[in-house]
């Protein structure tokens, strides 16, 4: 038994570090019109977690430890599992709600197996991965930002298409993950509950702080950085609330002392990059596309200096100098016209007749809904929300079940002594779904805030009437 628990104990240690490798490396087992199959390192650490997690609880006897207390946790992924079977695409349904499952399990496994984790050191052991494992990653995305201005190849420095210098003139790195947006949202859990102890326990945490709000803004994601801003908003205010005092305020200090550190990092990125764009230009353009086109500081047609204005049109200069030219020269409209449109979609095939208002066109049916609906190029494009995907996919019934389970969960927090952390991260990842849907690349979602729960707090809350 002391085996199996060791190997619990190494796989609840080495979680913090496995999330970052949402993407490389990933095994790639082919593709269909509406999906592609892969395994990543977060996929199989939640399938071995859950055997071993399973194996304990049975020699435990603890496997339906107060079952009969819990079954409406149950009824949204029951829902969810039922749903596959008028779903558009059954067999992305069917995987989808196999994760699901999974992910309910680890969180169950959790709570149920805590003791494990109130033995001697446990605690001590896991805060170094988290938070040792984040700076790394860190480190990385910074490393990535030079090997790209360097001139390496996407095959060395792993940067998505979408990420290189060309893009903007500056580089924006995406980590392990596959996009920029989710290397951002896996820090935001080490931003926050850094920030949380540098106001409860030591000052020093405050320069890790510092560091995970640099790197959340150079991943230039706004999604990530929006719900990040907001959820640290929440946190201060609550903790003043509590405290009197406005010393908490210091957390926006230092989210404006990261946002100007790393806009001039960009500017100087841009100045050194291989565009003809300078460290204004750079710095304009990051204000430009976070402030969605609203601010914008950019050289107007007005101060083209004379012989700008008479150099020849792009259409006669060869293409070696037009790789100098970034392909974007601030605010995306694109990017955000995208998102609404394939919401205002969805909403618009959800409302097409009685039956898929309340039960929707099944789980993991939404980009196939879309496709035959005339109202997407093809099956692989998904909602890029995850609230409008839900409710394309099952319904008023669906998303009911699903706001009575966050109910729950947040009664669950109250109980915590950790709750005004956990809150925070809740609404920071409610945020971040706004701006993207699935279950794969964001498995730290829906683990990381019950982890934490039992790491942070006594883990007791869920089982408490």
């Amino acid at each position: 038994m002391q085996k199996i628990n060791k190997l619990y104990r190494g796989l609840i240690y080495i979680l913090p570090a496995v999330l970052f490798f949402s993407y490389y490396l990933v095994i790639k087992l082919g593709a269909s019109e509406s999906m592609n199959f892969e395994l990543s390192l977060p996929l199989i650490w939640l399938v071995v977690f859950d055997v071993v997690a399973f194996g304990i609880m049975i020699k435990k006897k603890i496997l339906f430890k107060d079952f009969k207390k819990k079954w409406i946790w149950l009824l949204f992924p029951g829902f969810l599992t039922v749903s596959v079977l008028w779903s558009l695409n059954s067999l992305r349904g069917l995987l989808t709600v196999g994760i699901l499952w999974f992910i309910y399990f680890a969180g169950y496994a959790f709570f149920s197996l805590r003791s494990i984790l109130k033995e001697a050191g446990v605690k001590e052991i896991f805060w170094k991965m988290f938070f040792g494992s984040a700076l790394v990653v860190c480190g990385w995305c910074l490393v990535q930002c030079i090997l790209d201005l360097a001139g390496a190849s996407r095959e060395t420095s792993l940067m998505c298409a979408g990420c290189t210098y060309k893009m903007f003139g500056f580089p924006h790195p995406n980590g392990f993950a596959i996009e920029p947006q989710f290397m951002g949202n896996l820090l935001i859990a080490p931003a926050i509950v850094s920030a949380w102890f540098g106001l409860k326990k030591n000052k020093q945490y405050f320069w890790l702080f510092f560091i995970f709000a640099v790197t959340i803004f150079l991943t230039f994601s706004r999604g990530a950085i929006y719900a990040f801003v907001v959820a640290m908003i929440f946190m201060t205010v609550f903790e003043w609330v509590r405290q009197k005092d406005w010393r908490v305020c210091k957390t926006f200090l230092i989210i404006a002392a990261a946002f100007l550190f790393t806009l001039n990092l960009q500017g100087v990125m841009t100045q050194a990059g291989l565009t003809n764009d300078t460290y204004v230009d750079g710095v304009a353009k990051v204000i430009n596309q976070l402030s969605l086109g609203i601010i914008d500081i950019r050289k107007s047609k007005s101060e083209i200096l004379p012989e700008e204005a008479n150099a020849p049109n792009l259409e006669t200069v060869d293409e070696e100098a037009k790789e100098d030219k970034a392909v974007f020269d601030g605010y995306v409209e694109e990017s955000t016209d995208t998102r609404v449109r394939l919401t205002d979609a969805a909403l618009m095939v959800w409302r097409k007749d009685f039956k898929t208002i309340m039960f929707g066109v099944g789980l993991g049916g939404a980009g196939q809904a879309l496709y035959v609906n005339g109202l997407s190029p093809a099956p692989k494009e998904i909602v890029q929300n995850q609230y409008a995907s839900l409710l394309l996919e099952t319904g008023l019934v669906g998303m009911v079940l699903m706001v009575m389970t966050l109910v729950l969960i947040v009664r669950a927090v109250y109980k915590n002594p950790a709750r005004e952390v956990i809150w925070t991260l809740i609404l920071a990842y409610g945020i971040t779904v706004c701006f993207f849907a699935g279950l794969p690349n964001a498995l730290h979602i829906y683990l990381l805030p019950a982890i934490l729960m039992v790491i942070l707090g006594d883990g007791k809350s869920l089982y408490r009437k």
